[in-house]
């Protein structure tokens, strides 16, 4: 029984250490990317900003979710 606890113990601290010379999960790190949402002005539905459509339109950058949306946004805001 001693002789688990002393391996586990052992495994936690190459674990804790692993951790501390190669850092954070990378892949943790791209979410927190992926986290930032942004509306679209034509049909309201929110997306992961990295995954947006950006257009400038009348001089201001707007995102949308598809590139039809993109498309209609002009024609419904004259």
């Amino acid at each position: 029984m001693a002789r688990l606890i002393i391996i586990l113990a052992l495994v936690a601290g190459f674990i804790m250490l692993y951790k501390s010379l190669f850092g954070a999960n990378p892949r943790l790190e791209d979410s927190a990317d992926a986290s930032e949402m942004v509306q679209d002005p034509n049909c309201g539905v929110y997306v992961p900003k990295n995954q947006a459509i950006a257009r400038s339109v009348q001089g201001k950058e707007h995102f949308f979710c598809s590139e039809k949306c993109a498309d209609e946004y002009p024609s419904k805001k004259s």
